[in-house]
Formats: structure tokens, sequence, C-alpha cells
């Protein structure tokens, strides 16, 4: 481990860091960077691996369990260049393109950051059919004639919102909080662990590509060989959902059971939260996830899985929110789970 230990940022401190650092899928470079930095201080080592992701390791003797958080945000790509000095998007991961009318935006190019803002047809011009439409990717367009060098554009670079994220009475609204949020409870449990005596073997793994159905989870659960896994992802928090429970914000993190969880990890889950006073919502899962959960259970000879997960309102939108409280019960639940690993097979 780093024996320079660094100043401690707060959670909110964290989340406001990492929403703020670009890191479309397959290009996370940057954000794994930062994080690696910070995990240094809680890790024996840390490695990259083929497909991109981060993986730290805290050493141990016994059961080896991996904690996973995607490290990917969604973003848009250039399509096309018009010689006037405007661009077409297309979404990189899953936007609703009316949600980014009118927001400012970075290009990111091989000679650095440019400026744009997304254009829309003014009322005044459209037609009435036209008014009547939802907003696609045939109707929006990015302005960045402010830019003397705009032709440092090409076709397939990647634009991010330029969005700068806030706290509010232990609130946070931000960008990318899907799934940075999750990354920065991984880094709180860490830091946890490293005040605990613990016999587990702890693979933290900041995943890629995952917005866009990628492989970095799974790769990272096969390189690791992990016999217990916990995906921690973030949920629709305080929307309402026919058929469904409500989860709500600030009532701390949602444990999911279905098919894709193992039962007896998500009873030892439920039972740490019961012995160290966490609060717990029951989420029902009753097929796929839809998060790395669906990968990483199948991978090698299979891996005991559960899921965990953050609520959050306004997901994949300009700025998403959440709040600092259930991020922090979410890291003392991973870091309590891993201390008592060696438990679940006495269930």
């Amino acid at each position: 481990m780093s024996k320079e230990k660094k100043e401690k940022l707060t959670t909110k401190d964290l989340l406001l860091k990492f929403s703020a650092i670009p890191g479309p899928s397959g290009y996370e470079d940057e954000v794994l960077e930062e994080i690696k930095t910070i995990m240094s201080d809680y890790s024996d080592e840390c490695f990259r691996t083929p497909m991109g992701s981060l993986v730290c390791v805290k050493k141990g003797a016994g059961p080896k369990i991996g904690f996973f958080a995607h490290a990917d945000q969604i973003a848009f790509v250039v399509t096309k260049i018009y010689e006037d000095g405007f661009l077409r998007l297309s979404g990189v991961g899953g936007w609703d393109p009316k949600t980014v009318v009118s927001q400012k935006v970075w290009i990111h190019t091989k000679k650095g950051k440019l400026r744009g803002i997304v254009g829309f047809m003014p009322p005044h011009l459209q037609t009435t059919e036209e008014s009547k439409k939802v907003p696609d990717y045939d109707h929006l367009f990015v302005d960045v004639t402010m830019n003397p060098n705009w032709k440092d554009i090409s076709i397939g670079d990647l634009v991010t919102l330029d969005i700068e994220g806030f706290e509010k009475n232990g609130t946070i609204f931000a960008p990318a909080l899907d799934n940075r949020a999750s990354c920065v409870a991984i880094i709180k449990a860490a830091e946890l662990l490293s005040k605990i005596n613990t016999q587990a073997q702890v693979y933290y793994i900041f995943s890629t590509q995952e917005e866009i159905g990628g492989p970095g989870a799974k790769s990272g659960a096969y390189i690791s060989e992990i016999e217990y896994g916990i995906v921690i992802d973030v949920t629709h928090g305080d929307e309402d959902i026919p058929g469904y429970p409500k989860i709500k914000m600030g009532e701390g993190p949602a444990v999911a059971v279905g098919p894709v969880t193992n039962k007896k990890f998500v009873e030892h889950i439920n039972k740490v939260a019961g012995k160290y006073n966490i609060k717990l919502q029951i989420e029902p899962i009753p097929g796929r996830s839809g998060t790395d959960t669906d990968e990483v259970q199948l991978t090698r000879i299979g891996v005991k899985t559960a899921l965990i997960s953050i609520p959050l309102k306004y997901m994949h939108n300009p700025y998403e929110k959440i709040t600092v409280k259930d991020v922090e019960d979410t890291a003392k639940l991973l870091a309590f789970t891993a201390a008592e690993i060696t438990e679940v097979e006495k269930q």
C-alpha cells in the first residue's frame, strides 16, 4: 500500500469531483486514473484489465469478494459536420434527446476541448406539424461557430454536457451520478475496510462500457477469480413505477431480490444491515436486472452475486439527484458485508 496518505475528501466532495470528470463509455481513462490515485491508499495493488477496467486489490487469506461499479457515463458522438460550423450527434448510451435542448457541451477533439451549444428550431419558425413532434437527433444540432478553430472537430469525436454539479442540504445535483455515486460508495467502503481487521480478499472493480452493454465488469470478475460479487448501481428513487414498490431517497440502499441474485448471499447482506443498523429497501428483480449483475454472475463457473442500488432521481438526465446519506450507508453496508464474509457459509 502507499505509505504517504493523501488528504481524504468527504463524500460530498468526491461526488462533485467525479461527476465533473468526463468518462464516456469506452473512454473512461481520465476518471479511472483519478480513482486509482485515491484507491492506491487502500489497496495492495491496482491494475487495468485488457478491457480498460480498474481493479484494486486488498489482499487477505479469506474468501474473495468483488465490489463492482461502472465508471462510464452516457455521452454523444459527432456523426456529421456541416461547412457552416454545425454538428449532428448520436447518443452513446440511453439519452432522451429532448432533455439536452439548449445545453452547453464540450466536444473532445484530438487537440483539446471546444465549446458547443445544442440548438433547436425556434417556435416561430416551426410548422404546426413540427411543433407537435418530440425532438429527436434529426432535429438537434450543435452550434460550434464560437470557436475559430472549430474545423479541428472530426467525425467520431466524443461530446459531453458542460454542467457543474452542486450540493444543497445533503443532496447532490450533478451529471453522471449514474454511476459515479457507486464509485464513490466503493471508495468510502475501501476507506472503512482499511481500518477493519478482515480475512476477505477484496477486489474493488471500476468497470468500463456498462452503458453500452460492454464487457468491463465481466472481464474484471474473470481475471479476479472471485467467489462473491456485489454490483453497485443506481435505481429509480422517488419515482412511481406501476406494480413496484417506491424506492425512497434518503431511506438507504435498495437490495435486489430475484433470480439474478444469490439467495444466501442476499440473506447475509440483510443480516449485516440489521446488525449495524443500516436502513435497507427491497427491490424486486423478476428477471434480468439491466446492470452488470447479469454478466458477473455468469463468470467462470458462476459467482454468488448481489445487487445493491443507490436511489437516484432523474436518471439519464443532464442533472441527476442523489443523497449523500444513501451513498454513505451503501459504503458501510459494503464494508461490513466484506468484513463478515466468512459468516455466509455458516447460514
